[in-house]
């Protein structure tokens, strides 16, 4: 057997720095709050509520101290909100996403009508729709197209995490129906990168194990291409998750990585397929 790990592993750097700001503000401070989740990842979220985040539903829910905005970010409607209240604001938003919100904005004030593509109960997508009210936001194409035909001078921004596949289709529909269309693809490098890798990788493999939580868009969207491209694919949180029975038989198998899940995953993986089948190879790709 051969384990071939798809070249892009560990966090992407916007989550590393959320990361390392959840920790420096928990070593701080005893009163820190996050409205969901700082990334989708369970052994991050445990290891966080441990030192002491706390995680709220909403503002009501926090009576003092800090709102820790995640990486996916708020929108600003949110924020303002915190400081009426007197609360320490501390924005953790990854960089990739703040640039598509300040896109949003300036679009919107420019009076383009403003498409994010993405879904729409993605708490990343929620802030950015609150940079640009009015704005319409398009997860799959609906069968009355007439909202879209009534709309000029588009401008089109998407989730960072967004399938690439799923971006060149409705843009190019959009396109189709629409005079006047401007297109900024703000879907993030590194997720584009880890989607190039995973796909290029299932080509060349049986089957694919895709590590990450389980409500990780972007770790969804991986084992969704391997699919695509015709090789079998498992999404597991941890080695705990795999089973044996489905390596029986299989010569190649991928291993990739969402961009919130810690680099020592995939070697905890690794290392169970070799505890299991002791002749197996790791091959960097």
């Amino acid at each position: 057997m051969e384990i071939l790990k798809a070249r892009t592993q560990g966090f992407c750097f916007g989550v590393e720095l959320t990361y390392k700001k959840a920790l420096s503000e928990t070593a701080e401070r005893d009163d820190v709050h996050t409205m969901g989740n700082i990334v989708h990842n369970p052994l991050i979220v445990r290891e966080l509520d441990e030192k002491g985040l706390k995680n709220v539903d909403s503002l009501d829910d926090i009576e003092s101290g800090t709102l820790f905005v995640r990486a996916h970010g708020l929108a600003p409607q949110v924020i303002a909100a915190a400081e009426q209240k007197g609360l320490r604001v501390t924005d953790a938003t990854c960089p990739m996403v703040t640039r598509t919100q300040r896109l949003a904005a300036r679009l919107t004030e420019e009076g383009r009508s403003v498409v994010i593509l993405g879904d729409p109960n993605h708490p990343e997508v929620k802030g950015i729709a609150g940079h640009a009210p009015g704005c319409l936001v398009l997860n799959e194409w609906p069968q009355d197209e007439t909202e879209i035909r009534r709309l000029r001078r588009i401008a089109i921004v998407s989730q960072s995490t967004l399938n690439g596949d799923k971006f060149k289709e409705l843009v190019g529909k959009i396109s189709a129906i629409n005079y006047e269309v401007r297109v900024y693809n703000t879907i993030c490098s590194d997720t584009q990168g880890r989607q190039d890798s995973s796909r290029d990788l299932a080509r060349e493999v049986d089957l694919m194990v895709v590590i990450g939580g389980t409500r990780s868009a972007n770790t969804r969207h991986l084992a969704e291409i391997a699919q695509a491209e015709g090789a079998r694919a498992h999404l597991v949180e941890n080695a705990g998750d795999l089973r044996r029975e489905w390596f029986s038989g299989e010569e190649r198998i991928g291993i990739a990585t969402g961009a919130s899940t810690p680099g020592f995953l995939a070697d905890e993986v690794i290392a169970r397929l070799r505890e299991w089948f002791p002749d197996a190879r790791a091959i960097e790709v």
